[in-house]
């Protein structure tokens, strides 16, 4: 999820020392066989139109990224963005956008067979959000467009990411925020039109095309909501029985019900009042009963909030469109909730405030009401781990609903992330999804399951002794990639980056230093740290699955 602008909602820095940590973010192979593709009912309608092309020497010195670990580019890339139809959350027609990323040059990993990375973005406010504007430092996207060119598409991958529905130039009036349906069909839509693209162009011997060929090979990537909607559609694309080499989501909600619970009951995340009309708005698209109006669940004053915003978030705060981040009432007087905290100290110095916040009290005091009347299983003593077997709010049962807890994948599998994630809980949500996948194998030995969990930040690994940083679950061990010496990077790599961080903020250590360690923490330390064991992970010899 990028968090690109101003979130903590009251001072203890300056608005402008705050805004200055935020905006040192970042924002963020082998052979195969032609029948191995599955283009299926390709649109006859996708297009693809030139954007742009950098040399090697352009991505290597002008896109940023020299504090990424992000290796040097063996290829030129070529950007084109593609136009293709999908559905909404409702199953309307509507229609989406999508980089797609061709290496270019003569060494031998930038032409002939490739393999595709099929990239899911992370959570963002604002609808002019376009991954085809690689360099574009005018383009929100800019920063993570930037990191998977340079990891991926300069390594010699051919690259789709799309925008999803609701953004660029979708016709689309809202984004189906975490609908874990319409999501990952949007990506295989997306995914199905880039192909059928690629096929004839090289038919009709477009030369930005002529030297690459797609392998077969498919490697499913995204990073916190991104993360979210790999998982998705690799749990689509088996249920299609169509082949997925392997897949790396990174720092999802994946236990989104679970997730959910926790928020409400008081532990307010970072980025919230983000979060929460993006979700509220796709679910009520969806299920149609969230709400009858959105002043059911926002504050009448913010009852006309609709994101994706063609206005920055940070120009909605200032117009008093939508608060800075608190979601909650701070002193509640509804007697259901009584007796809950404020959460974690990020929670407690951002997620509330007495008038200016975002949720109706009575609409989180129904939903707290639910939950712990029908628990969630990852909050009971010796629990299952799923989600509430019965809830009946229905915000709650329209997270449980694309709750992705229980689904097991066949293929290679790295999950990444950190565990002191402000934004997206690591043990919440990471935690629940390799418990279960762990008692999936205990539970019937002979599955062959082949998945690594990596927590990148082993700084306060004192403080957790129970919780390994490395999770070997399955066949992973028979991986030939030399997983201890990529940790050992990874994790060096990112303390260095989070004491940069700290130092630049504060070099005394004082809380302007921790504000700076939790604001850039989602954003900009653990994305590029993920992106790079993501990448070491993916360049294995992996047959396609």
């Amino acid at each position: 999820m990028v968090l690109p602008r101003s979130i903590i909602n009251k001072p203890i820095m300056t608005r402008a020392l705050l805004s200055l940590a935020i905006a040192s973010s970042l924002l963020l192979v082998g052979c195969g066989d032609d029948n191995e593709r599955f283009v299926e009912s390709p649109s006859s309608s996708a297009s693809a139109k030139f954007v742009k092309t950098f040399t090697a020497n352009d991505i290597n010195s002008s896109f940023g990224l020299g504090s990424t670990a992000t290796p040097v580019a063996k290829c030129g890339v070529t950007i084109e963005k593609v136009s293709y139809d999908t559905k909404g959350a409702a199953d309307e027609d509507t229609n989406a956008t999508a980089a797609l990323m061709l290496p270019t040059g003569d060494a031998a990993e930038c032409q002939g067979d490739r393999p595709v990375l099929l990239y899911a973005h992370g959570t963002t406010t604002d609808k002019g959000y376009d991954f085809a504007q690689v360099g574009n430092i005018k383009n929100p996207a800019v920063g993570e467009a930037n990191l998977i060119a340079a990891n991926f598409a300069a390594q010699g991958y051919i690259v789709v990411a799309p925008n999803y529905a609701g953004y660029d130039t979708s016709k689309l009036d809202y984004h189906p925020y975490l609908v874990a349906q319409q999501q990952s069909t949007d990506m295989v839509d997306a995914l199905d039109s880039a192909r059928s693209i690629i096929e004839r162009k090289k038919r009709a011997n477009d030369a930005n095309y002529s030297k690459i060929d797609d392998s077969g090979k498919l490697f499913i990537a995204g990073y916190s909501q991104g993360g979210y909607v790999t998982m998705a559609t690799a749990r689509l694309l088996e249920s299609q029985k169509k082949p997925v080499t392997a897949i790396a989501p990174s720092s999802g909600p994946y236990a989104l019900a679970a997730f959910g619970d926790e928020i409400f009951m008081g532990n307010v995340n970072i980025g919230a009042s983000r979060f929460a009309p993006l979700l509220g708005i796709g679910l009520q698209a969806k299920y149609g009963n969230i709400y009858n109006k959105k002043s059911d669940i926002f504050l009448d004053k913010y009852a006309d909030a609709q994101l994706p915003s063609d206005v920055a978030f940070g120009e909605l705060v200032k117009a008093g469109k939508l608060p800075n981040n608190a979601l909650f009432q701070k002193n509640p007087s509804d007697p259901r909730l009584a007796g809950l905290e404020q959460g974690k100290l990020f929670s407690i110095l951002g997620g509330y405030d007495e008038t200016d916040y975002l949720i109706k009290t009575d609409f989180r005091a129904a939903y707290v009401a639910d939950a712990q009347k029908n628990p969630d299983g990852l909050t009971l003593a010796n629990g299952n781990n799923l989600p509430a077997a019965n809830p009946q709010n229905n915000l709650r049962k329209a997270l449980k609903d694309n709750d992705l807890r229980g689904y097991v994948p066949t293929m290679p599998t790295f999950i990444c992330g950190g565990n002191q994630d402000p934004t997206v809980y690591f043990d919440t949500n990471t935690g629940a999804v390799v418990k279960l996948l762990q008692a999936e194998v205990a539970k019937n030995p002979a599955k062959k399951l082949n998945i690594t969990v990596l927590d990148v930040d082993k700084d306060n690994e004192a403080s957790r002794p129970d919780n390994q940083t490395l999770t070997i679950i399955g066949q992973a061990s028979m991986n030939t990639w030399k997983v201890n010496d990529v940790v050992k990077k990874v994790q060096t790599d990112f303390s260095n980056s989070v004491k940069k961080v700290k130092d630049d903020a504060d070099p005394n250590g004082g809380v302007a230093s921790f504000l700076a360690f939790y604001i850039n923490y989602h954003g900009s330390l653990v994305s590029p740290a993920c992106t790079e064991a993501t990448r070491e992970f993916f360049n294995q010899e992996f047959k396609a699955v």
